[in-house]
């Protein structure tokens, strides 16, 4: 007889099924089926009340995990180490993904699909549920309607993550009765996915809809989030996701910008932060004082990443050196974020010493005595150490998830690619004019034209054909320089989804997953990789031309 699985009823314990061949029907009671989760109306809205705390688990809550090849990939992060694909995402000339079995990073490349394929199945079995005419619950209508809203909410988010990170992936859907859903490709994905945070907006939006109770959205000790609020957080992640699913710059030109401005502007008016505990299952593995305040080795910036910002000249001399003979510099720059000073032990005692720095300061130059050698290219004296301070409160406390500056870049580029100029310049400035740059406002009125600085002018930009020397760059540039800045570690492939679809990536680097050879296996489907230079799901010639040729 023919047994369809449900991964929904599986994975709200931990266990995955893909597939749904022919086999004998057997009743495992440690295998719990829907009814069984599902079966009365406070397990419904247990399970409802942990699904967003299982997306930070299937995006953060593990450096076994698709994220920590995204930050070198897009630079965002920094390492020539094999452990979970740092290097090898890293590494120029861009190799492909290798998806075979029994490859080095499996694992990672299956958490990620898994997990949010997981909250989906979950979030589509209880709006099943919650929606059957006879559903109740104790605190009546207006907890019904709460359910509903925040289950299609993590039931967009976690299909919105699938289309962000994989090329497909399977949809379930309320009505699918079990069945594993076709596979369907990214664009589809997003679009089901975007309809959720609609449902989940119209539900919040009725009269008397119950507040979310704290751990719900938020983590461990965080405030209960009401609905007004959480009518925001709604319309800010639908402009994330949006704005974030393209592969390319002419997929990121095509988005509905006026739909990601509108969004936008109904979106966060304060950063969203979680309140994270990582022995009650809230955590962002990778900031561990063992993994990314550890050593050089496991994480220091590159110049590709944050070059942009030196006005001295030093930046222009790097990228004219050949690739593998490049040494670290000391970046001179007007830009607040960065440790000011004309030598690197002036650089260090802006720091702080060894704590956080201080001033508002996101980056330390760090003490000479604690580089790694052998580095090449992606050595630098430079570490993210924004969030070092609550690293070493254990991780427990609050930190940003969606941050407001974020909001704003995208309503910003909208604006840009819409031709408001003005409105963008407004919006960049929230953050770049509060960090020592000029201003952009009354003085940059078109897309092409040079942000003011002249010499000092941040960001410096690439430029071609040969790319060895900089210019001030323009108001699009400067709006990914402030995005860049202001989310650096503050969410799910931070740097990596934006950083192709602006085509800034180096040429090759894969743009997205293939569907993990454990569900490929699962479905009886043939494993493929994605990626590599001139190869089928490989970005092309980078906007900076990072990685053309000894670049």
């Amino acid at each position: 007889m023919r047994l369809t699985k449900s991964l929904a009823a599986v994975m709200a314990v931990g266990v995955v099924v893909g597939c749904s061949d022919s086999m004998l029907a057997v009743d495992n009671p440690n295998s719990p089926d829907r009814g069984r989760v599902l079966g009365s109306a406070s397990d419904v809205e247990a399970l409802a009340s942990s699904q967003f705390q299982q997306v930070i688990n299937a995006t953060w809550n593990s450096i076994y995990a698709v994220d920590i090849g995204m930050m070198t990939a897009s630079f965002m992060n920094s390492s020539g180490l094999a452990n979970n694909g740092l290097g090898p995402r890293s590494g120029i000339p861009r190799q492909p993904i290798d998806n075979n079995r029994g490859n080095a990073y499996q694992t990672d490349n299956y958490r990620d699909f898994r997990y949010n394929t997981a909250v989906a199945r979950n979030s589509a079995d209880i709006l099943a549920r919650a929606k059957d005419a006879g559903f109740k619950l104790p605190g009546g209508e207006g907890d019904l309607n709460r359910l509903k809203a925040f289950s299609h909410f993590t039931y967009g988010v976690s299909l919105g993550y699938l289309a962000l990170t994989y090329d497909s992936a399977g949809i379930p859907r309320p009505t699918d009765t079990g069945n594993v859903p076709p596979l369907e490709g990214y664009p589809a994905i997003m679009t089901y996915g975007l309809a959720q945070f609609d449902s989940a907006i119209a539900y919040a939006s009725k009269s008397g809809t119950s507040a979310l109770p704290t751990a719900w959205l938020n983590g461990i000790g965080g405030p209960s989030v009401n609905m007004t609020d959480f009518i925001k957080i709604t319309h800010s992640f639908a402009a994330r996701l949006r704005a974030g699913v393209a592969r390319t710059p002419t997929e990121r030109a095509a988005v509905n910008w006026a739909k990601v401005i509108e969004d936008a502007n109904a979106g966060i008016t304060a950063n969203l932060d979680i309140f994270f505990s990582p022995s009650n299952g809230w955590d962002h593995a990778w900031m561990d004082a063992t993994l990314h305040f550890r050593d050089s080795n496991w994480h220091q910036m590159n110049y590709y990443g944050i070059g942009f910002a030196d006005t001295s000249g030093a930046f222009d001399a790097w990228l004219a050196t050949a690739r593998d003979s490049r040494a670290p510099f000391l970046i001179k720059t007007p830009d607040a974020r960065f440790p000011r000073g004309d030598t690197r032990e002036a650089q260090n005692a802006d720091r702080g010493g060894q704590g956080a720095p201080t001033g508002g300061r996101y980056y330390r130059n760090r003490l000479a005595g604690l580089d790694q050698a052998a580095l090449g290219w992606q050595n630098s004296y430079y570490d993210h150490y924004r969030f070092y301070a609550w690293s070493q409160a254990s991780r427990v406390g609050a930190k940003p998830y969606f941050t407001k500056a974020e909001n704003d870049m995208l309503a910003a580029e909208g604006y840009i690619r819409t031709g408001n100029i003005a409105a963008a310049a407004a919006l960049i400035d929230r953050t770049r004019a509060s960090n020592g740059l000029a201003a952009l406002t009354g003085v940059v009125t078109s897309a092409s034209q040079q942000i003011p600085g002249g010499t000092g002018c941040v960001p410096r930009v690439p430029v071609g054909p040969n790319y060895t020397t900089t210019a001030c760059g323009t108001i699009l540039d400067a709006m990914k320089w402030e995005k860049r800045m202001e989310t650096g570690y503050t969410t799910y492939g931070a740097w990596f989804f934006d950083s192709r679809g602006w085509g800034d990536l180096p040429e090759g680097t894969p743009v997205m997953w293939p569907i993990p050879n454990q569900e490929q296996d699962a479905r009886l489907l043939p494993i493929y990789n994605l990626g590599g230079v001139g190869q089928v799901g490989g970005a092309g010639k980078s906007t900076y031309g990072f990685g053309d040729g000894n670049k």
